[in-house]
C-alpha cells in the first residue's frame, strides 16, 4: 500500500464508500511533471473495471509535494465514463472539482460535466482526459497490485459498528503485460481463487480486436483475492 492510497482510502471511507468496492491504481511512479498527457488511447482504452480510483503523488512547478486522487466509474464510453477528481497540496484537505463525462460517438470524443449548471474550463477537461489516457496507457506495463481486505478480528468488528474505519490487510501481486500465446505463462488447470479479471483488448483470429469488459473468474469456495495496482515505471516524455 503506498501513503496517497492510505490517504484516499480514509478520504473515500469517511464520504461513505467501501474501499474493497474499488480498484486502486498508484501512478505516482509513472508519470512525471514533465511527462505529456495523452487522450488518444480513450478512443481505444476502456477501464478495467466498473469503479477506479487513480492516485498521484509528485512534485509540480509550484508544490513540492502535490495531490491528484480522481475516481473513474463506468466501462462503455458510449454510455458514458464519469470522472470525479480530487487535487491539493500534500497534507492538506484536496479540493473537489466537478465531476465531469466523456462519451465516445464514432471517432468522436466528447465531454462535459455531469451536473447541469456546473462549469469545468476547457483546459481543466483536457487535463483530467489526459491524466486518463497516461492512465490506459501504464496498464500495457508490468505493474505492482495491492488491494485492501478487511482484518476479521473483533476490533474490527467493533469498528465498523461504531462507523470507524477498519485495519486492513493487503495482498500484492504483479500484472503483467499480455504475452504470446505461444510462450508458456505457467499455471495450473485447477480452478483458482475467485477474483477480477481487467477489462482488456483481445485479438480475435480475423485481426480484430475488441474489448472484453471486467469480469469475474475463478471458485468463490476457495477465496477471494482483492487487487489495486502501482505503476512502477517512470515515462519522461518532454511536453509539446
Amino acid at each position: 500500500m503506498t501513503p496517497l492510497i492510505r490517504d484516499a482510502i480514509k478520504m473515500v471511507f469517511d464520504g461513505g464508500l467501501d474501499p474493497i468496492e474499488i480498484q486502486w491504481f498508484d501512478l505516482s511512479g509513472y508519470v512525471d511533471d514533465r511527462s505529456h498527457a495523452v487522450t488518444e488511447p480513450l478512443m481505444k482504452y476502456r477501464p478495467p473495471f466498473e469503479k477506479n480510483i487513480v492516485v498521484w503523488r509528485g512534485k509540480t512547478r509550484n508544490h513540492v509535494s502535490y495531490d491528484t486522487i480522481f475516481m473513474v466509474v463506468g466501462t462503455d464510453p458510449e454510455e458514458g465514463i464519469v470522472i470525479s477528481t480530487w487535487k491539493g497540496v500534500t497534507g492538506q484537505v484536496p479540493t473537489k472539482f466537478p465531476p465531469m463525462v466523456y462519451l465516445i460517438e464514432g471517432d468522436m470524443l466528447r465531454y462535459g460535466p455531469v451536473d447541469e449548471g456546473a462549469k469545468i474550463s476547457k483546459e481543466m477537461a483536457e487535463t483530467l482526459l489526459g491524466f486518463c489516457g497516461n492512465w490506459y496507457e501504464s496498464l500495457c506495463q508490468s505493474v505492482q497490485s495491492h488491494k485492501p481486505e478487511i482484518k476479521k478480528t473483533f476490533t474490527n468488528q467493533r469498528k465498523i459498528k461504531e462507523g470507524k474505519m477498519p485495519t486492513y490487510d493487503w495482498t500484492t501481486v504483479v500484472v503483467e503485460a499480455p504475452k504470446p500465446k505461444n510462450e508458456h505463462q505457467g499455471g495450473t488447470h485447477a480452478s483458482p481463487r475467485l477474483h477480477d479479471r481487467r477489462g482488456h483488448l483481445r485479438r480475435l483470429k480475423t485481426g480484430k480486436t475488441c474489448w472484453i469488459k471486467a469480469h469475474k473468474v475463478g471458485d468463490m469456495t476457495k477465496g477471494v483475492v482483492f487487487h489495486d495496482y502501482v505503476i512502477n515505471e517512470i515515462r519522461a516524455r518532454e511536453k509539446v
